[in-house]
Order: structure tokens, then C-alpha cells, then sequence
């Protein structure tokens, strides 16, 4: 399964990624009203500005009940691990995402790409897919974990959008 999400932000491409990347306020209140927990979170960077590159990889607990059948299928674990490599060259974010116990089955994931519109605002893009290679749930898994991926990323719009009025930059 494929699906395509985009946000239009008022704020420039530097702008964003800087509060997404390495405002830890911003962090800690999207991952609280995101109803996550960082169990970890390794950060690397390299450059500045146009050349920024950003390796990061989080390890996140949901606080969220799974569907019956996928609840048997995680065996009670909810800790994903998000690996995701930043190049501000490429106007590129590339993330897989890690689920517990059957992720040699699952292939998840996708990109954010962004351009600034004539206005003068920026357009995010995320692209993303999940192909779940298990009989009988496979359709079923796909559709919920892009279904997560949808609402998470409605809120973290949401919480962006509100953030980066009420911090501008200075």
C-alpha cells in the first residue's frame, strides 16, 4: 500500500527542520500530545545550512491499544524503531520504520520532500508505503499502519503549525 500526505507550513525549509531536528521543547511536546514515549534517541549531524545532513534514529512507545488481531501478532510489545537520514541538498528525509517481532516481514516506511511555494510558504510531501508479507493479515496491517502514520502525522502538523507561531524565529 502507498499513500501521499502534504502540509503547507508558514515558515522557510532551515526554519523547520532546525525545531523538528533539535528544539528539544518542541520534542518534548510533540511526542506528549503524540501520546509517545523516546525510549531512545541517537542523533548525528554533519554541516550547517544547505548541507546539513541529520542521521537519527528514535525508539518509540506507544501509548495506544493495537486491533485484536494485530495485538496477538506484536505479542505485546508497541516499541517501533524510526531510522531516518536528512539531506538538506537533496531537499530530502528518508525513513524506515522498525516494528517489533515481525519486522523482517514488514516493509515500511517512506520520504519527506518540501519546496517553497511562490508564496513563500513551504510544502512538505511524505510519500509513503508499507508491504506487509503475511497471509491473512498482511492488507490488514498495511491499512493500519498507514492509518498510524496519517493520524500521527495530522497531529504533528497540528502541533507544528501552533509551535512555530508561538516561537518565532529570533
Amino acid at each position: 500500500m502507498r499513500h501521499t500526505i502534504e502540509h503547507v507550513f508558514d515558515t522557510s525549509p532551515e526554519r523547520l527542520w532546525e525545531v523538528f531536528f533539535f528544539d528539544e521543547d518542541y520534542a518534548r511536546g510533540l511526542y506528549e500530545r503524540m501520546r509517545l514515549t523516546v525510549v531512545r534517541r541517537d542523533l548525528q549531524r554533519e554541516g550547517e545550512g544547505p548541507s546539513l545532513i541529520v542521521r537519527r534514529k528514535l525508539q518509540l512507545a506507544a501509548d495506544r491499544e493495537l486491533p485484536g488481531a494485530l495485538k496477538r501478532l506484536f505479542q505485546g510489545t508497541s516499541t517501533v524503531t524510526e531510522i531516518g537520514e536528512f539531506n538538506a541538498a537533496l531537499r530530502r528525509y528518508s525513513v524506515t520504520i522498525q516494528v517489533p517481532v515481525i519486522g523482517n516481514l514488514v516493509d515500511y516506511g517512506g520520504e519527506y520532500t518540501w519546496d517553497t511555494l511562490p508564496s513563500g510558504q513551504l510544502r512538505r510531501v511524505w510519500r509513503g508505503h508499507c508491504d506487509a508479507r503475511i497471509p491473512l493479515v498482511g492488507g490488514k496491517l498495511e491499512a493500519y499502519l498507514l492509518g498510524e502514520i496519517e493520524k500521527s502525522m495530522a497531529e504533528n502538523f497540528a502541533y507544528t503549525r501552533d509551535y512555530l507561531k508561538a516561537h518565532p524565529a529570533g
